[in-house]
């Protein structure tokens, strides 16, 4: 008798979940082991090897079961289910929460007949390797054809996509980083509520994964960057003015340079486009330099004897009027015009009556009318907009040839006036200004 209550408190220490309840057994395991000792030494304490080797037994066997509850082992049920073996669980009612928790949380009704009965075997296991419903109801599914372990897509609480992608956990996570700024600090939210909640797919009835993919590529994504970088600093730029040089002299004497400012900035965008930017720090690293440009302000006159040459030809004005003279004749670069800055499209006339030698267009000059005035004159006229002669045709004074613009190397809108004498450029300012 015994020794069938020591058995029944072995099997209780086993299979009990409770620590309190193993610790009370196991003490009067221990009581029920000292009892039975006390009886076999009397019953053998005249034969000392039996003695020896009942001794030798019980320590073997107290060895045993402490080993057994401390290592966690209990009994268990395998489930054989359409022929494999898909896990262990505590007991058979588990199979029924799982088959239960399938059927509530699948998109067919016809989902419960798809599974098949399982079978138990008893086994010895440890307690951390037995399945709940939910491991279980996993294993089912992997293990009946028309059954798949799928997951909803909701968006603010609407159901908008059924999917069995394995990993569409991580495909959800990439969409909502899509945005990060590279070597920033990044944080990125879905503007949307966005969950997915388990379920279970009857005979694959679910979105195809592309329209799955770009429900998930298309979700509404605010991403914060705490960015950090250098940034050039614009230079500034001094002007010096000096009479020793001609109007539309221009010298750089010292070069700006870029200044460096080490900047912080809190960048805030949605899907993509920025939303706001907040500047955390500016600092400079270096200063820029300022650059510094010497201009003419002196005007290049003529003599008294080109002056009476030159009033001798009886030039009138080219425009009816100019906002400013641009250049002038010489002007410390060479230059062997005057330009007359003006707006696009004003007429331009001959200042003198004569043959147009040239009405097309020359390179740097772009649109250009050339008129040769007879006794070795000829005039010039470029940058035109537009001809309005042709090369061969006679002009008369006053006569409009061309309309002003910006044409060739130019800088803006102008007229650039050019006075040919026996083929050599000379200073039209005597021709045109008394």
């Amino acid at each position: 008798m015994q020794f069938c209550n020591l058995f029944v408190i072995i099997t209780l220490v086993v299979v009990t979940n409770c620590n309190f309840l193993r610790k009370a057994l196991t003490f009067i395991f221990n009581e029920l082991c000292e009892k039975m000792l006390s009886k076999t030494q009397n019953l053998i304490k005249n034969n000392k090897v039996l003695t020896k080797i009942v001794s030798f037994v019980l320590v073997i066997v107290l060895s045993f079961v402490i080993s057994f509850v401390s290592c966690g082992i209990t009994f268990g049920l395998k489930v054989i289910y359409n022929g494999e073996n898909i896990g262990t669980v505590s007991s058979g009612k588990v199979f029924e929460k799982a088959v239960t928790y399938i059927t509530a949380n699948t998109n067919h009704f016809k989902a419960v007949n798809a599974i098949q009965n399982a079978s138990f075997r008893l086994t010895l296991t440890v307690a951390d390797n037995l399945l709940n419903k939910e491991q279980l109801a996993e294993a089912i599914a992997e293990n009946t054809d028309e059954i798949s372990s799928a997951n909803i897509l909701y968006i603010n609480g609407k159901p908008m996509a059924y999917t069995d992608i394995k990993n569409v956990h991580e495909l959800i996570e990439e969409s909502r980083c899509r945005y990060y700024i590279d070597g920033a600090e990044n944080k990125s939210e879905f503007i949307d509520d966005v969950r997915l909640e388990k379920f279970f797919a009857y005979a694959n009835r679910v979105d195809s994964d592309v329209d799955v993919e770009n429900i998930i590529l298309n979700l509404n994504v605010k991403t914060i960057s705490k960015v950090s970088f250098e940034s050039p600093i614009a230079f500034s730029t001094k002007t010096v003015k000096t009479a020793a040089q001609y109007i539309g002299y221009s010298k750089v004497t010292t070069k700006g340079i870029q200044g460096v400012a080490a900047k912080t900035e809190l960048v805030e965008t949605v899907n993509g486009k920025e939303s706001s930017r907040e500047v955390l720090k500016n600092e400079v690293l270096v200063e820029p330099v300022t650059q510094v440009v010497l201009t003419g302000t002196a005007v290049q006159m003529a003599t008294p004897t080109e002056k009476a040459n030159a009033q001798s030809a009886g030039f009138i004005m080219p425009l009816n009027s100019y906002d400013h003279i641009s250049a002038y004749w010489g002007d410390g670069r060479n230059h062997k015009a005057i330009d007359f800055a003006g707006k696009r499209g004003q007429a331009i006339f001959a200042v003198q009556g004569g043959v147009v030698t040239c009405a097309a267009y020359r390179g740097n000059y772009g649109y250009l009318v050339e008129i040769d005035h007879g006794n070795g004159l000829k005039t010039r006229y470029a940058h035109c907009n537009a001809l309005c002669v042709k090369a061969g045709q006679i002009v008369t004074q006053g006569q409009q040839i061309a309309t002003m613009g910006n044409t060739g190397r130019s800088t803006g809108d102008h007229l650039h006036f050019e006075v040919l004498k026996n083929g050599t450029q000379v200073n039209p300012h005597p021709y045109l200004f008394k």
